[in-house]
């Protein structure tokens, strides 16, 4: 049968030439769901981003499918389990973006400490204040690192450099901790953290995981980076720990208002925890864009083709 892979979303051009090499023919097409389902039998392999579901309905209508590529780190789209006892494999490249993430949330925890953006607005509004922006320095701070896979143990190596201590803390592992980071108790976590980073991935039982009593548990009043996933941090408690002080600063790349296609609504159907995120001062927020990098696009087409290479298929 012939080798055919089917690009759903728009990766980067070199991987399509890569597979070839491997004898492949690969198809680029723009289809939805509903369209797919009736040819989902003649790919041998699935490319995708984070916009499209592969749920059993698709496994099932995709007989010959041998392996669905991620491009990226979330697999919250692919019912991976499923697709695993089908004999499908499922890989992604959480290792192509974690650079790109890392430098981001240190770009995003300096920025807190120092306030750049807030010195840029004010200087070119004509106002010098140099005592009102005296800043933090970091190697002072104690980062806690929630969540230690590809993308929390980058981090942490590239903190290093900092001097600032670093812990970590995850649910799903054993023995993580390494030469850049403590692993700790949750309880030891919220105690000695002055700086949160989350580095979890979404999951039904990390849905609003981190939410006010959460924050609340924290003994100091600290800054919080969210890279990983918006579902996972509540935004209405964030708000209110803003409210209160718990949490003083936030820089957030996701939201849980996204859509599947990484969208948020348009401004006027906003819900109040956005809008509240949006007028405060204290928040900075970007449009998921912690892991895009022109570097990453390559990284990312390496970090598959080697492990399609190692299927053998």
């Amino acid at each position: 049968m012939e080798k055919r892979v089917l690009f759903i979303d728009n990766p980067a051009p070199r991987m399509e030439w890569e597979l070839r090499q491997l004898g492949f023919t690969c198809e680029r097409r723009e289809i939805d769901y509903e369209e797919l389902l009736p040819v989902a039998a003649q790919y041998a392999g699935f490319v995708i981003r984070s916009r499209f579901q592969i749920d059993r309905r698709m496994i099932d209508a995709a007989a010959n499918l041998r392996f669905i590529a991620r491009i990226g780190a979330g697999m919250e789209n692919i019912d991976t389990a499923y697709a695993e006892a089908k004999g499908i494999r499922c890989i992604n490249s959480p290792e192509g973006n974690a650079d790109a993430v890392a430098e981001y949330v240190i770009g995003s925890i300096l920025n807190m400490l120092r306030q750049y953006a807030r010195m840029d607005s004010e200087v070119k509004a004509g106002v010098w204040q140099r005592e009102a922006n005296r800043g933090y320095e970091l190697h002072r701070k104690t980062v806690g690192i929630l969540g230690y896979g590809t993308m929390g143990r980058t981090l942490a190596r590239k903190l290093s450099g900092f001097g600032c201590r670093v812990i970590c803390h995850d649910k799903y592992l054993e023995n993580y901790g390494d030469e850049y980071a403590e692993a700790v108790t949750l309880e030891q976590l919220q105690a000695d953290s002055d700086i949160l980073s989350i580095h979890i991935n979404y999951l039904p039982e990390n849905h609003h995981y981190i939410d006010a009593d959460f924050l609340n548990g924290f003994a100091k009043e600290i800054l919080l980076v969210n890279t990983s996933r918006g579902k996972c941090l509540d935004a209405a408690g964030l708000v209110q720990c803003l409210q209160t002080g718990k949490v003083k600063l936030a820089s957030l790349d996701v939201l849980e208002y996204e859509n599947i296609r990484l969208q948020i609504p348009a401004r006027e159907d906003w819900e109040q925890p956005l809008r509240d995120l949006a007028a405060s001062e204290r928040v900075f927020l970007s449009p998921h864009v912690a892991g895009q990098t022109y570097e990453s696009l390559e990284k990312h087409v390496d970090v598959l083709m080697a492990k399609i290479k190692a299927l053998g298929v």
